[in-house]
């Protein structure tokens, strides 16, 4: 399989593909976003359960928001069923939910090290708080390692997962082969990758401001900016999705 390498410019080029395939047909886009956020929040609202089931399926329904970019992207009409169509295929529903429980056991993971990390240093921090700021200031290192510690799990997750989903959806790989892929194309384009996604969290910042209302669009754009950076990185070959439906 041949993985490509993008120009650093592509880091904030991914924005303006992603805005043009969602302007395309935002209606269709902002709707399902609504129905992906009210099926989370019902789901959360089971507890114990229903926030496991919403971490399983996400990868499904990530990837009928990435068919709704690929099919837009050939001129094709969408609708809001497309957000369904993943979990509906019977060969592609398995490898996607067992994406999902990769992405609980990270999810899990990244838990247990942050508690870790903010427990050592609060007890930390506290044993230090008779002992002067000279004591405390290098014992504030401890919650700044943590923090770094988890920013690295965060890139390792965004690489196993970003680019396995369309890898699985739309190549039909297996989630053995799709992992390892979706690292590849990560390091390899790790410049542009990192630029997208600290323009990213400025955006989500100022998307949070009213209501969060701002992730109705920033949302619907960055599923569509990766499913174009997925197209740059891995090419456009779906035939195997496509010889499937006819």
């Amino acid at each position: 399989m041949e993985i490509r390498t993008m120009p650093l410019n592509r880091g904030w080029g991914l924005f303006g593909r992603g805005w043009s395939t969602f302007t395309k047909d935002w209606v269709t886009w902002v709707l399902s976003f609504v129905i992906f956020f009210v099926i989370s929040i019902v789901l959360n609202l089971v507890p114990l359960i229903g926030g496991l089931v919403m971490a399983v399926i996400t990868p499904a329904l990530v990837a009928g928001f990435m068919k709704m970019a690929h099919d837009l992207d050939a001129e094709q009409t969408v609708g809001v069923g497309h957000l369904f169509q993943p979990i509906q295929d019977h060969e592609r529903r398995v490898p996607l939910l067992l994406l999902g429980l990769v992405a609980l056991l990270a999810a899990v993971l990244m838990a247990v090290v942050l508690a870790l990390f903010v427990g050592g240093a609060t007890q930390m921090g506290g044993a230090a708080g008779g002992m002067g700021d000279a004591m405390a200031f290098p014992l504030a290192g401890i919650g700044f390692f943590g923090l770094i510690v988890i920013l690295l799990l965060y890139l390792v997750i965004f690489a196993v997962l970003a680019f396995s989903i369309p890898l699985v959806y739309f190549r039909g790989l297996e989630i053995g082969e799709a992992i390892p892929a979706s690292v590849r194309g990560t390091l390899m384009n790790l410049g542009p990758l990192v630029i997208f996604s600290l323009i990213y969290f400025v955006l989500a910042f100022f998307a949070m401001i009213p209501l969060g209302l701002g992730f109705l669009v920033l949302g619907p754009v960055v599923l569509a900016a990766v499913y174009g950076a997925y197209v740059e990185i891995f090419g456009e070959e779906a035939e195997v999705l496509e010889a499937e439906e006819v």
